[in-house]
């Protein structure tokens, strides 16, 4: 597959279709500016707060790359939440292959009953 780069007006088409939230907008461009506000940012920069650790796992400082890729609370809560919702699209794909009619018209709108 010959994968072309994102040009500088693509990169930005997200935001021109209008269909988030504000406040999902302003997270989203927060995390791509890589200023999103963590314990750490407001105990050794803005020194406000006095414990600098995760409020989840409390264990190491609270920043940016914690939270995304080494809290262990949140890593085993995520990846549950991502094996779901893969199967729940594969689920959807095999029952439209196979035939069988579903509700909705998209995999993320559905649900699979649970076993």
């Amino acid at each position: 597959m010959d994968r072309q780069p994102i040009s500088a007006e693509g990169m930005f088409l997200w935001l021109l279709r209008g269909d988030l939230k504000g406040e999902t907008e302003s997270e989203i461009i927060a995390a791509q500016d890589q200023a999103l506000q963590t314990k750490y940012d407001a105990t050794k920069i803005l020194q406000r707060e006095r414990d600098n650790k995760c409020r989840l796992c409390k264990q190491f400082d609270e920043t940016v790359e914690h939270i995304i890729s080494a809290c262990a609370v949140l890593a085993k809560e995520q990846s549950i939440k991502r094996h779901e919702r893969v199967c729940a699209e594969l689920y959807f794909h095999i029952c439209k292959e196979i035939g069988i009619k579903l509700d909705n018209k998209h995999w993320y709108d559905h649900a699979p009953k649970l076993v």
